[in-house]
């Protein structure tokens, strides 16, 4: 999920000098173990004969190279670890302990991963209601990437699924209740390009693929994200961003028929070419639920939303967001994008198509004006965490850290559905997953 603004408001203080990606990852790696991840790594390493050096992976639901979990389903949970090792290839390993006496592991199987790196690292009951699959995403120094599915069962560490794949999602599309469906795209291949998406969901105590779909063929050349969410009709909607070129990105709506069994296009009422009407020429710009309500919501770039002065128009654009899973063809949250930061900010309705966006006197941020530009309405700027928020101009309220800065913002004439409360709800940061 993308991360709103206001969430992190109560913590500012806590948050401030420790944002940034780095920051959490030095945390994350920190060398001192301690509890039962140094009891992991002891036991590790006695199995081994020799010291493991533990991977941790980009993204999933596990940000560590330590998973825990009711991974057989027999009311215990065991413990996943995923490492390399002198004594082995230069490929990942995951290793499966189980508690073994007062605080301690024991090594139960080890299986040799798909590549030297680790992308992602989750789990979810695919086979059925009481047990857990590990899903591990692989990366070679080469980008290709690797999906491995693992299941435990009995003592016994087995591969179910070991395929290639350019993205994942997991969710209840086909709405079994109690155990997850995984869909997978699947790198192009052949020449005329397309996105072949793979539905693999339980069936008769098996977890199998039952469904593929291809998509785009000669017009998209890879898919560059999934997402799922909920539509007004309570269905599980699927929406896919996909590459129709180098730097062009596109989306496609999925649904899952349940009298067929199959997941299958979807066109909102009105709407005769979905790839013209989502076209986007900014590359960072993929779907999300961008005001939390469970949908996904689609980025338009308009060209009607107000005027963006040099050099504010090499950096900001006007955005729709669009939810086109209702009847009526979906709301839609105007605003203005800035590519350098990657935030969203949401504005009025009713400044769509008559506002005027400029740089501020310092070079920091951008004014947001009446389309005549002389009356300005409020100042968005991105500083230093120890730049004065009381100045001459008026006080500014710190909304939220970036990397290393701090964005704030102040209102300096007053507009109705523009106040430091709304700007500080409806200011998303879009790569904070």
């Amino acid at each position: 999920m993308r991360k709103r603004l206001a969430a992190l408001l109560p913590a500012a203080a806590l948050l401030a000098g420790c944002s940034a990606a780095g920051d959490v990852e030095t945390l994350l790696r920190a060398p001192q173990l301690s509890g039962e991840s140094a009891a992991l790594q002891k036991a590790l390493n006695s199995y081994l004969g020799g010291s493991a050096t533990l991977k941790y992976p980009a993204s999933g639901d596990f940000l560590s190279p330590f998973a825990f979990g009711d991974w057989d389903g027999d009311g215990v949970d065991e413990a996943a670890v995923l490492y390399t090792a002198d004594t082995t290839s230069s490929n990942v390993w995951l290793a499966v302990l189980e508690p073994s006496g007062e605080s301690g592991w024991r090594v139960s199987q080890a299986i040799e991963g798909m590549s030297s790196e680790v992308e992602s690292f989750s789990a979810a009951s695919l086979k059925d209601a009481d047990s857990k699959q590990l899903l591990t995403g692989y990366i070679s120094p080469q980008g290709d990437q690797y999906l491995a599915v693992y299941q435990y069962d009995n003592g016994s560490l087995s591969t179910v699924i070991s395929k290639s794949y350019t993205d994942m999602i997991v969710a209840n599309f086909t709405g079994k209740g109690d155990t997850q469906d995984l869909v997978l795209a699947l790198p192009p291949d052949t020449e005329l390009g397309g996105v072949t998406l793979q539905l693999l969901t339980a069936n008769d105590g098996e977890f199998r693929s039952t469904q593929t779909l291809n998509l785009g063929e000669g017009v998209y050349s890879s898919c560059a994200a999934l997402h799922a969410g909920t539509g007004s009709d309570d269905a599980m909607y699927l929406v896919m961003d996909a590459w129709t070129g180098t730097s062009s990105l596109v989306s496609d709506i999925i649904l899952y028929d349940a009298e067929t069994g199959f997941l299958q296009p979807y066109r909102p009422g009105g709407m005769s070419d979905i790839q013209r009407s989502t076209l986007r020429y900014n590359d960072t710009l993929l779907s999300c639920d961008i005001d939390g309500n469970g949908t996904v919501d689609i980025p338009v770039e308009i060209d009607d939303g107000g005027t963006l002065q040099t050099p504010m128009d090499k950096r900001l654009s006007f955005l729709l967001w669009k939810d086109y899973t209702s009847t009526a063809g979906g709301n839609s949250q105007f605003g203005v994008y800035d590519s350098e930061y990657d935030l969203f900010m949401e504005l009025p309705e009713s400044m769509h198509g008559s506002v005027l966006i400029r740089a501020n006197q310092g070079g920091t941020g951008w004014l947001i004006c009446n389309a005549e530009g002389n009356t300005v309405y409020c100042e968005m700027r991105v500083v230093e965490p120890t730049t004065d928020t009381a100045s001459g101009d008026g006080n500014y309220l710190r909304i939220a850290n970036i990397g290393s800065q701090q964005l704030q913002a102040r209102v300096v004439t007053p507009y109705y559905g523009l106040n430091l409360d709304s700007i500080s709800q409806n200011t998303v940061l879009l790569g904070s997953n």
